[in-house]
């Protein structure tokens, strides 16, 4: 039977021996009472706050900012909160990111630059339109710009090269594999396998870790205007703060 590894939340974490290993069947049969005890609340809440205190922090400060304020930073500032290990090792799995959307995004950004982008419609096609919220931002690295030739995948290694070199940016390679290995199926029959050439309103972008991030090598080239901001910083966890090049 599975099983599963099971660490707890908030004051407990110091507590006991973790992971705890139990069997799928014991949680299936566990009720509401026991899922919802009041008892584990505190320990909930104190997680909740420090997983996510830079992205609640901001909430707070913009809900008692004026108006202007508050148009302000939807329109040209927000925090993103990173929700998969695709740009691992540099981004984090909740790291929190302070980012700028002033238009022009993508004229801002130089090579192998951070940046954030809308899915394209290629990409809602792979993961679902219900899947994503219409403020949704995607964050991968720009590593294909105008006028870029000669963009190939190598299906045996997951890494592409332009121009005959090496895309921009870190080793992809340093990250955890995905143990099913499902990047394998979609770099198959993947749009950005093979470009002659990248348009005058086309990008290219890959995540930093090339075992699980579903990027252009799949979904093809990015549209200009879907490129909406760049990272200014991270801004959580505290050990991370970072406000230097991603």
């Amino acid at each position: 039977e599975a099983r599963l590894a099971l660490r707890p939340c908030g004051t407990a974490r110091g507590t006991g021996t973790w992971p705890a290993e139990v069997e799928v069947s014991v949680l299936a049969a566990c009720g509401a009472r026991s899922r919802l005890d009041i008892r584990a609340l505190p320990g909930r809440t104190v997680a909740q706050i420090v997983r996510d205190g830079a992205g609640l922090a901001f909430a707070v400060l913009i809900a008692l900012s004026p108006i202007p304020a508050v148009l302000l930073a939807r329109n040209f500032a927000g925090v993103y909160i990173i929700p998969t290990a695709s740009m691992e090792p540099t981004l984090h799995k909740g790291d929190v990111l302070l980012v700028e959307k002033m238009p022009g995004a993508l004229g801002r950004a130089r090579r192998g630059d951070v940046v954030m982008f809308r899915p394209s419609r290629e990409l809602l096609n792979i993961i679902g339109p219900k899947a994503v919220q219409p403020n949704d931002l995607f964050v991968k690295r720009l590593v294909g710009l105008p006028g870029d030739s000669n963009i190939v995948l190598d299906k045996a290694t997951g890494d592409v090269s332009i121009g005959g070199k090496i895309a921009a940016g870190p080793r992809r390679d340093i990250c955890e594999d995905e143990p099913l290995r499902l990047i394998d199926a979609f770099l198959e029959n993947g749009k950005g396998a093979l470009i002659e050439q990248l348009g005058a309103d086309e990008a290219y972008v890959l995540g930093d870790c090339k075992a699980v991030s579903v990027d252009s090598r799949v979904f093809g080239t990015l549209p200009r205007s879907y490129v909406v901001g760049k990272p200014i910083g991270r801004i959580w966890p505290p050990d991370r703060i970072d406000f230097g090049a991603l």
